[in-house]
């Protein structure tokens, strides 16, 4: 068994975020500022290990549709247009609507403005990048790139946001299934004093 399988079967979570967006707005260099190779990610949240894949559809904006393949079993989606690029933005709304279609119910979204350093270029303003954050009810970032200024940050925000939905849920399920037991030993109980309180009757009987 290879030392990267021993890694993957170490790990508490594994967690995979997709990078979508307009072709040029910058997520293969966003990528490659936030893990250098294999577009994996391993970080230690809480005291549990996490491996986040990122899936980078650079390349394939070309085509109409992307393959659902890409949206399955997603945990995030990032949401990436360039400050210096109004269309960038406005083209973000197929991308969301494809994603709801393909993705999980309970997927998590966050939307970055890249390119931040190109201030001097600026055709989309941070308000406008917040508000349309705000109308989707997902969290927004402004980031460089070229800089890593809030690259990190951005990722990891996404990250924690999305592990600890996963914890909460796997608490519900486990305070639901120890529900289960407790109920199942109560009927088992009630059921037991019942029989008791009948042989009782029983054996008073003349």
């Amino acid at each position: 068994m290879s030392s990267s399988e021993n890694e993957y079967l170490d790990c508490d979570n594994i967690l995979k975020l997709v990078l979508v967006g307009k072709s040029g707005v910058g997520k293969t260099n966003l990528l490659s500022r936030f893990c250098l190779e294999f577009k994996v990610k391993k970080l230690k949240i809480d005291d549990f290990a996490v491996i986040v894949q990122i899936w980078d559809t650079a390349g394939q904006e070309k085509f109409q549709a992307m393959p659902p393949t890409t949206y399955r079993g997603s945990h995030g989606i990032v949401l990436t247009y360039a400050i210096n690029e109004q269309d960038s933005l406005y083209d973000l709304e197929r991308w969301y609507k494809t994603a709801l279609q393909y993705c999980p119910p309970d997927v998590k979204f966050f939307l970055i403005g890249n390119k931040s350093d190109l201030k001097s270029k600026r055709e989309v303003t941070f308000e406008e990048g917040e508000n349309y954050a705000k109308s989707l009810d997902i969290s927004f970032m402004e980031t460089s790139a070229k800089s890593s200024e809030n690259v990190e940050k951005a990722f990891t925000d996404l990250i924690h946001l999305i592990f600890n939905e996963q914890i909460i849920k796997q608490r519900q399920i486990t305070n639901n299934q120890v529900q289960k037991v407790l109920d199942t030993s109560t009927s088992v109980i009630i059921q037991n004093e019942k029989d008791k309180e009948n042989r009782n009757q029983k054996s008073g009987c003349c």
